[in-house]
Formats: C-alpha cells, structure tokens, sequence
C-alpha cells in the first residue's frame, strides 16, 4: 500500500509536488496573458470606440458655444480640420462617417470622422500609449502579486516536502530490503530521521518492529529447513549405503534397482523441497540434457500405473531438439506430476505428450472439470479455480511452483476449447484436459 500512495520510485512525491507546482504556474501566467489580452481587446473595441464618440460630441457641443473652438491636442488625442480642400494625406482615403481605424501618420490607429457646420473633422487617437498602459498597469501588478503568491506557495511546499520526505525514505528503505540475504543487524530504520514529524515517527517503530518480527521469522525458517535438510539426509544416506551393499552381495536384482532409483529421488525430492522453502535454486545444479529423454523416462517410469489403468500414453517429441540446461529434480517433478494427476484422475484411455520447441502439450481426454464458458483457460495459480479433485501428491499448485522457479508458465485449457483455437494440433476434438507447459 505504501509502494502504491508513493506511486513508484521512479516518482517520487517530492516530484510531484513540484510537478503540479510548475504546472500550476504556468497555467495562472498563461491565463493571465490571455485574460489581459481580453481586457485589451474589450477597451480597443467598445470603451475607446465610446470615448471617441463622446470627445466628438463634446467638439461640437463646443462648436456651438465657439465657433473658433480648438481641436483636442493631447498626448494621446490630437485632431485635423478641413473646410473644403482636404488635406493630402487623406486625399486617396475613403473615410467613413464614425470610429474606424486606418493608416494615420505612419501608423495604423483609431480614428474618429464627422462633419458639421462647414467643418471636416477627424480624431487621432494615440492607440500606442494606451497599450503600454494596459500593460504596465494591467500586467506588472498582476506579475508581482503572483510572484508573491507563489513565494509563499514555494515556502509552503519546501515545508511540505520536509514533512513528507521522511514517509518517502522510510518507503525507499523498506523497498530495498534484501530479505534473501537479510541477516541480524541494526535496523535499516534507524538513521532516518522524522525531523519531528509524529506520524512519521509512529510509522518507523511500526516498521522498526515489523522488520524485527520478520528477520526472526525468516531467520527461524532458516534455521528449520537446514534441520530438516539434515535429518532427511541422513537416513536417506544409510538407506542408500545398505541397498548398495545388498546389491554387491546379492546382485543387482530388479528390486534393488527400483529401491536404488527410489532413493535418489526422494534426495533429489529433498533437496528440490528445501529450494522451494528458500525461494532459491542456487543449491541446485544444472545439467546439459535433452527434455525428451526426461520425458520418455517418465513414461517408462509410469507404464506399470498406465496399464494397470488401462491408459496408453503417446509420446510425440521433437526430432532435432538441442540440449537444455536443467533442473533434472524439478523438472522430474514438473511433468511427473502432471502425468499421475492425468493417470489417477482422468479415467480417459489415452494420454497424449506432445513436446515442442518452446512447450510442452500434456491431454487427456477423460471427463476434464468445468470451467466456464467465458475462459477456458486458466493458469493453475488462479484463485478462482476450483478442483474438485486433488493431485497426486503434493500435486498442481506444487507444479506452479516450480514453474515459478524455473521460470516457466503452465496453463490449465478446455481440450475443446484449446483444440479449437490450435488448428495446428493434431488431436481428436473430445472432452478432457490439456495441461500445457511454456519454457523459458
């Protein structure tokens, strides 16, 4: 849960915070441009078109009282005024009567154009220093109030990386935890400091304990499979001394033989379980060998089961198959398995093997179980499938498992179902299991 809130390691959350910090900036500067943008096309368009209006309206207001009246004259207002001839820089001009905007004394800028008693008349406005208005008084107070906003956010958000920093290391540590190698030691806890943060601090005892619990625990586990290691050796061993001492005295008689093989199993058996519980195959060896030898070993291993049931296992392996490094224990166990849940629980008559280059394909085809029609396939450590039977042995979910470990995958098909899908498999359409085991 923690791994989740923090969101992955790759982002972490002082990141984000300064992620949506910057964004947020960027998305107030962008809309302040573009509201101060609006303001300026809203006062171009409809105020200064008014005040233009009305400064017309009031020259002939002060035409009436004064016929001599001055023409406005200031910095950002100034006029022109004709009889009859009109002057040469509006000679090619088609002015219109009202606020227009055209090329004025170098410049394109709103003009405003009437004529009355006698008189031509045509306002300048000086569009240019209403803009550098618009902006020094519109966008600079705006700048400097969101830079002292956004001071203050910074200095908030620095506070609260600090409070939350230490939930960020205490997640970072126990996220690296090597509980493999875990050995009795300080606490990887411990030199992280809460910087006052209560709840930081009640989260790092409860990991502090949690990792002390656990290291126990796994150290106990240990411990315990290194026992049992021993004690199954050991009389596994004199076993093994005594049967090979028979067999110099009294020949190596097909009992002793089977005695012999039996035994090596159960120590490879063993030592497979003991890799299991550790979660590691490094006490294991591999050898170079080919998978189909282990695989008709295995049916020659089961015939006597396979006849006394009356069930014909087919062999179909691969020609020109290259050398695999393998477990020989776990993979004995993989397909052995497979193969004496097929022979006990099928109550079909025949058990197909084909071999592949990168699976292997185990059908039956006996009264298979139900799966429903929605997915006729599930891998065996799904949940939601229920066996009404059990394996043989330590069964199924000990091949997934050690397919786990090997790296390999195992699904569990409808042999309609799959048969249907693969058209490339050559097998009768009936009902049934197919078991299929992908290699690395």
């Amino acid at each position: 849960m923690l791994k989740l809130f923090l969101n992955e390691r790759a982002h972490p959350l002082g990141e984000i915070f300064n992620r949506f910090y910057w964004l947020q900036i960027a998305l107030i500067a962008m809309s302040v441009v573009i509201g101060i943008s609006c303001s300026a096309w809203v006062i171009k368009g409809t105020l200064l078109k008014t005040a233009l209006e009305q400064e017309m309206a009031h020259y002939w207001q002060r035409v009436e009282i004064n016929p001599q009246a001055e023409l406005p004259d200031t910095k950002n207002l100034y006029g022109y005024r004709w009889t009859d001839i009109t002057p040469p820089q509006f000679q090619h001009m088609q002015i219109p009567l009202g606020v227009g905007r055209h090329f004025v004394d170098g410049k394109e800028r709103m003009i405003v154009y009437d004529h009355r008693y006698g008189q031509h008349v045509l306002l300048v406005f000086g569009e240019s220093n209403v803009n550098k208005l618009v902006w020094l008084f519109g966008l600079a107070p705006l700048m400097l109030s969101l830079f002292v906003l956004y001071s203050v956010l910074w200095w908030w958000n620095r506070r609260a990386r600090r409070y939350f920093s230490p939930i960020t290391r205490l997640a970072n540590a126990l996220e690296h935890i090597d509980w493999e190698h875990q050995k009795k030691g300080a606490s990887p806890f411990m030199r992280i400091s809460t910087n006052g943060n209560m709840e930081a601090e009640y989260l790092k005892q409860a990991l502090e304990k949690y990792h002390c619990v656990l290291s126990q625990f796994i150290q106990r586990e240990r411990e315990f499979t290194g026992d049992v290691s021993h004690e199954l050796r050991t009389p596994l061993t004199i076993l093994k001394g005594n049967v090979q001492l028979c067999q110099a005295r009294y020949g190596h008689t097909k009992a002793f033989i089977r005695l012999h093989n039996t035994i090596e199993d159960m120590q490879l058996l063993v030592d497979t379980l003991l890799a299991i519980a550790r979660n590691t195959t490094n006490t294991l060896s591999t050898q170079e060998m080919l998978l189909s030898q282990v695989l008709s070993d295995l049916v020659q291993d089961l015939s006597q089961v396979s006849q006394s049931k009356g069930i014909h296992i087919d062999l179909d392996l691969e020609i020109d198959e290259t050398p695999r490094a393998l477990y020989p224990s776990m993979t004995k166990m993989v397909f052995g398995n497979i193969l004496r849940n097929a022979l006990n629980y099928s109550e079909g008559s025949e058990i197909d093997v084909l071999m592949r280059k990168h699976h292997v394909l185990i059908a039956d085809n006996g009264i298979g179980i139900h799966l429903s029609e929605q997915q006729k396939v599930q891998e065996l450590s799904d949940p939601n499938l229920q066996l009404e039977i059990k394996g043989h042995g330590i069964g199924l979910q000990l091949v997934q498992k050690l397919c786990q470990q090997l790296g390999w995958r195992v699904e569990l098909f409808d042999r309609q179902y799959y048969l249907a899908t693969h058209q490339d498999v050559d097998l009768t359409p009936t009902t049934g299991l197919i078991v299929v085991v992908y290699l690395n």
